[in-house]
């Protein structure tokens, strides 16, 4: 397919009816090392990709997951590798700058998606520890939040969205806001 980006920055929606395809492991893998082309903090590269496919598995997510609407195929749990981070003074893994990390990954992904024709939309209503237990997750992981994918039944419109001219400003510009 392989559109512009900024055609998949203009016409990516979050997709939260799906038809029910299966989106194929090969795809969901290819979109993968596209997220993880993102920038990282110190290169740490602080994440792991836990991928449901199984519907009974999908639905169990789903059962904890209020943000999660309609029967998506596929839910990607992004996660944190507290292995892979440094520790704040108090022992805890620092997540800050990786969570930033890993929504610039899923953002890579959302945008390979779009190109593929394919729906996504990222989930943070959702359970952390109960998904950990259903996906027998180790500790160290900690999830952070789902993308859920699959192909659109519906594309909704695009929301409304401010001006540009309304949000920015330049240096010292006063009145600006």
């Amino acid at each position: 397919m392989s559109r512009s980006v900024e055609d998949c920055l203009r016409t990516r929606r979050s997709v939260r009816r799906f038809t029910g395809e299966a989106v194929e492991r090969g795809t969901v893998e290819a979109l993968l090392e596209l997220a993880v082309l993102a920038p990282s903090a110190s290169n740490l590269q602080p994440w792991k990709f836990v991928i449901a496919d199984d519907p009974a598995l999908v639905q169990k997510i789903k059962s904890f997951s209020p943000g999660i609407s309609g029967q998506p195929p596929c839910v990607i749990t992004f996660c944190l590798d507290a292995a892979l981070l440094p520790q704040r003074e108090d022992g805890a893994p620092d997540t800050e700058c990786a969570v930033l990390d890993l929504a610039m990954a899923a953002e890579n992904l959302m945008l390979a998606a779009a190109d593929r024709g394919l729906g996504t939309c990222v989930i943070k209503s959702f359970h952390p520890a109960l998904v950990r237990r259903i996906l027998r997750l180790p500790d160290r992981l900690l999830p952070e939040f789902l993308v859920i994918l699959g192909h659109p039944a519906q594309t909704p419109d695009m929301p409304k969205r401010r001006p540009v001219g309304e949000l920015i400003r330049y240096n010292l510009e006063e009145g600006a806001f």
